[in-house]
């Protein structure tokens, strides 16, 4: 079994509750964290047998950015689902950083994760 975990990317986003919040795409900082098994007749050094980081990414970067949801709650879901189906992982974990309002807030951060 593989844990994976990328930390902290940087994705902007139109969301938030108000019209006025989802004008302007926002800065995210968003962690996925899955895991996964290979058979053990696999050979770890093609990555045709391992999940793609680079894919992965790449996905959720473009799937974030042209969301329209209003909540992170929502996105979060939404989200985890489609990396769960089009990857075909389990136990899938986000957390999002909403920066812009972490700063408003006087704080270092408000983030939200499933």
């Amino acid at each position: 079994m593989f844990d994976v975990e990328i930390k902290n990317l940087k994705i902007f986003a139109n969301i938030g509750i108000t019209a006025e919040e989802r004008k302007i795409k926002q800065l995210l900082k968003v962690t996925l964290n899955f895991s996964y098994s290979v058979q053990k007749n696999k050979n770890l050094e093609k990555i045709s047998n391992l999940k793609s980081y680079s894919d992965i990414t790449k996905s959720l970067k473009k799937f974030i950015n042209e969301s329209k949801y209003n909540t992170l709650e929502k996105l979060i879901m939404s989200s985890s689902l489609m990396i769960e189906k089009k990857f075909k992982i389990k136990n899938v974990k986000i957390k999002i950083n909403k920066t812009a309002v972490a700063k408003r807030y006087g704080s270092e951060t408000v983030s939200v994760s499933n």
